[in-house]
Parts: C-alpha cells; structure tokens; sequence
C-alpha cells in the first residue's frame, strides 16, 4: 500500500460520507442527537482539504494528519472515538 493509494482511500470515504450525511444524521437521531453524518461530513471534508500538503507524507504521518483532523473539526461522540484512536497503547 502506498500514499497515494491512502489518499484515494480517504477520498472514498470522504465521498461516501458526504453522499450519505443525511442519512446518517437520519439514523442518528433515533438513538443521539441528530449530528452524526453532519459531524463526519465537516470532519473529512476537512481532511481532504489536506490532500494536497498530504501528498508527499509518508502513510504513518498521512493517518496521524486525519486523526488530528478529526479531532480538531468533528463534535460529539465521534470526536472523542478519534481522540481515543490517537492515545498510545501499551501493549
């Protein structure tokens, strides 16, 4: 696996998410509070704003630029799953 196919990665998803942030947001307010496809869309939306400068990072540096991406632009739950994805392990 590459960079680039990283990015392409990413941008699938980025698509998918927006494509589907209604619905999501949808499925959402049965169970929290109505901002879940919102909240993912503004998130990746932001990290594909990253692309460009993303295109020379090696793939460990690209998914730590999408996690604190995340973290600094998606509220709610979600927003703390990425915090949490970021905290190092011990084992």
């Amino acid at each position: 696996m590459t960079n680039e196919d990283i990015l392409r990665w990413l941008e699938r998803i980025a698509d998918v998410l927006h494509e589907n942030a209604a619905y999501l947001t949808q499925l959402d307010s049965a169970i929290g509070d109505a901002d879940h496809g919102i909240n993912m869309d503004r998130g990746f939306t932001a990290v594909r704003a990253k692309f460009p400068t993303m295109a020379t990072m090696d793939i460990a540096t690209q998914l730590k630029t999408v996690g604190t991406t995340l973290v600094s632009t998606v509220g709610g739950a979600s927003g703390l799953v990425a915090r949490h994805s970021q905290v190092k392990r011990p084992w």
